[in-house]
């Protein structure tokens, strides 16, 4: 259901994304012929992405989840894991106990070699629940544990869930609502900061994560699905139809990039196969999850430089074929591309350009401008993710304070994207 108010708000929003743009030109109060090449980067990249923002914003406002529509294939949970003895029984407990009819809900979990107790709890569980347990003899990896789990599964609809998950009682039905479309191969479930509350792990870094999470999927995610290209469905919960599975699941255990054999990313990699094969793959809000995020600056690190690198193999082979695809998701996707990687870029070349030749009034202009524009981010999500509190928003704002740090973790995965390990944790 629309609410005209919200909408109105929400344009107002975005409206004043142009307006903070127009400010911060004021502030400068300098003839443009005198500008120097910094000024334009800024005023150019200020332009092009904001109107981007504006766009995408909007269109987040328009995405609907599919409702229950009473579809029940036979869906298989395959659930890989390495050293997770912590969490492993309750992310069992919550799968085995959703809302989906038993006989068509088959769970297989595959223990790669943990070092710790994680086999001897999932045995314990299997015993109680009588589902599939396979071990490995040695430590392969996330996506031979995940082939294992299909050679050994039953399933039309196959759903990667991340060991460390904790479902919603009602995901796995709503997840497998989009399949309905013959046209969808993958769907992207949402999710949630789990350890946002907990005393142990909750961080400040935690706080801001759950906002960036909440972003991330209502968000970004949603836009990209209304266009039924999800760029990446996420390893921590998301769904497959088996048959478009098998047909790439060699090419995706043996990818490769500069000649050296990749083992991370490989949500990414699954996802651009499946668009290349002509599929849609999207987003459902309602299919929520909870996963534990990392409480640490160093684990912090080691995942943002693991994405980005993935993000850039990722975008590589995503190049190779969506030049292939319908004008508006081209255009979405290149769109998507400029931003993200021309963006830390630009707040370098911005800071150090403003440190050498805006003075006082270049510096305090940029800062106004990032505020403002942080400030209508954190109002665009307050009203777009239900459960964004007044707090949320606050943290939102304050993100904006940790792009500095993270761009030039970005930009070390960007430059080492041969690189990774096996099992990439927390």
């Amino acid at each position: 259901m629309h609410h005209p108010s919200k909408t109105a708000l929400l344009c107002g929003v975005n409206v004043c994304f142009t307006v903070a743009v127009l400010v911060c030109l004021y502030l400068y109060r300098v003839s443009i012929l005198e500008w120097h090449w910094t000024y334009w980067v800024i005023v150019i990249y200020g332009l092009v992405v904001t109107s981007f923002m504006v766009f995408r914003l909007i269109s987040a406002y328009l995405y609907k989840p599919v409702p229950d529509r009473g579809y029940r294939p036979k869906v298989s949970i395959i659930i890989p894991v390495y050293n997770e003895e912590n969490v492993i029984g309750s992310t069992i407990d919550a799968i085995l106990n959703s809302n989906y009819p038993k006989d068509k809900l088959e769970l297989v979990v595959i223990d790669d070699k943990s070092k710790d107790n994680s086999l001897k709890v999932i045995k314990k569980k299997s015993l109680e629940y009588n589902f599939k347990v396979i071990t490995h003899s040695e430590n392969m990896g996330k996506r031979h544990a995940m082939a294992s789990g299909v050679k050994q599964c039953t399933g039309e609809i196959l759903v990667c869930l991340d060991s460390d998950t904790l479902v919603e009682p009602d995901s796995v039905k709503m997840l497998v609502q989009p399949f309905i479309d013959k046209e969808v191969y993958c769907v992207c479930g949402n999710t949630s900061v789990i350890n946002k509350n907990s005393s142990k792990t909750t961080t400040l870094l935690t706080r801001f994560q759950k906002v960036w999470y909440a972003e991330a999927f209502r968000v970004r995610k949603g836009v990209e699905s209304l266009f039924g290209m999800v760029l990446c469905c996420s390893g921590v919960f998301s769904a497959y139809r088996r048959e478009k599975f098998e047909a790439v699941i060699n090419e995706w255990l043996n990818e490769k990039f500069l000649g050296r054999t990749v083992v991370a990313g490989d949500d990414r990699q699954m996802t651009n196969l499946m668009m290349r094969m002509g599929g849609k793959s999207v987003f459902q809000s309602t299919a929520l999850t909870y996963t534990i995020v990392p409480h640490s600056v160093k684990k912090f690190i080691n995942q943002q430089v693991r994405w980005a690198r993935g993000s850039v193999r990722g975008t590589t082979l995503a190049l190779t074929f969506f030049n292939r695809k319908n004008l508006s998701q081209k255009i979405l996707f290149y769109l998507i591309t400029f931003s993200t990687f021309i963006t830390p870029f630009v707040l370098v070349i911005s800071i150090i350009g403003l440190a050498l030749f805006g003075g006082t009034s270049g510096f305090v202009s940029y800062a106004l401008g990032l505020i403002i524009v942080a400030f209508l981010y954190a109002l665009t999500d307050k009203i777009l993710i239900s459960y964004f509190t007044v707090k949320d928003a606050a943290y939102r704002i304050a993100l904006f304070v940790l792009m500095l740090p993270i761009t030039f973790v970005y930009l070390y995965g960007w430059i080492t994207p041969w690189k990774g390990t096996v099992w990439g944790t927390r």
